[in-house]
């Protein structure tokens, strides 16, 4: 049986707030920008992971990755970043662990202003007391450092106490490194398969399934012996941790549903 923590970390994208509309926007008018086109499947698996890593699955090049970061920023800035909407249930969800005295904090691979923004213009900045998110010179982008940043500012609770709620499975790799509980958020942009392989511990179907955890049946249940340090899957026969676990999320080589328009 399970019983709320004392704190509890967000991912925003895909788990707060679907920015779908604004991040896909930015994206097309990067790549329009640079030559390049991806088709709208390709660009709605790569809202989740961090910008670099993004742009380097759509083919750009390592040594212009941080000037294609910086001009997609420009975009997102100036369209991106107010195109979002709570999802159902999350305003109703953290105002009551709020309430009930949870201590709430997001981690999100977007930038902290953006996400500070974000937060304040869908009404709900106010529950959180940490938000952290990439930094603006790119060098704390991975989901694990970020958690790291809102954990520090708690004073490094035990970490049976806390959850790590997220759509990807960068926040499942993230909470497992950290020892937190890892809990996949099915209303997001990721899948039930990515958030298991990941080392999902309970998966829940919307917000409100946060608030009673003890009536969740909370499916798949990882070990944290059983993920993986290097590749952050889950150990099993087939496993290898060679493989390169953002390839597979995208789906395959990306760059064959990838264009340069003529």
């Amino acid at each position: 049986m399970r019983s709320l923590p004392r704190h509890v970390i967000f991912d925003l994208d895909g788990t707060l707030a679907d920015s779908s509309q604004g991040i896909v926007g930015s994206f097309r008018a990067t790549l329009d920008e640079i030559g390049l086109a991806a088709t709208p499947e390709v660009l709605a698996r790569l809202i989740g992971p961090p910008l670099g890593e993004s742009f380097r699955i759509l083919g750009v090049a390592e040594g212009d990755i941080d000037d294609v970061v910086a001009l997609y920023r420009e975009h997102y800035a100036r369209h991106g970043v107010f195109a979002a909407r709570l999802y159902d249930g999350v305003a109703e969800c953290v105002d009551e662990l709020a309430d009930r005295g949870v201590r709430l904090g997001v981690a999100t691979a977007k930038r902290v202003d953006f996400a500070e923004q974000m937060l304040a213009a869908l009404g709900v900045a106010r529950h959180f007391e940490h938000v952290a998110g990439a930094s603006l010179d790119l060098r704390v982008t991975a989901k694990y450092e970020i958690m790291s940043e809102v954990l520090a500012q708690w004073d490094h609770p035990d970490a049976d106490d806390v959850w790590m709620v997220g759509d990807r499975h960068y926040d499942m790799v993230a909470a497992r490194r950290h020892g937190v509980h890892a809990v996949g958020a099915l209303w997001g942009f990721g899948s039930a398969e990515e958030l298991t392989a990941a080392g999902a511990q309970w998966l829940v179907t919307r917000p409100s399934r946060l608030l009673d955890p003890e009536e969740e049946a909370g499916s798949p249940v990882c070990l944290l012996d059983e993920v993986c340090d290097v590749c952050g899957g889950v150990r099993d026969d087939t496993h290898d941790p060679t493989h390169d676990p953002v390839h597979d999320v995208v789906g395959g080589d990306a760059r064959g549903d990838i264009t340069t328009p003529r």
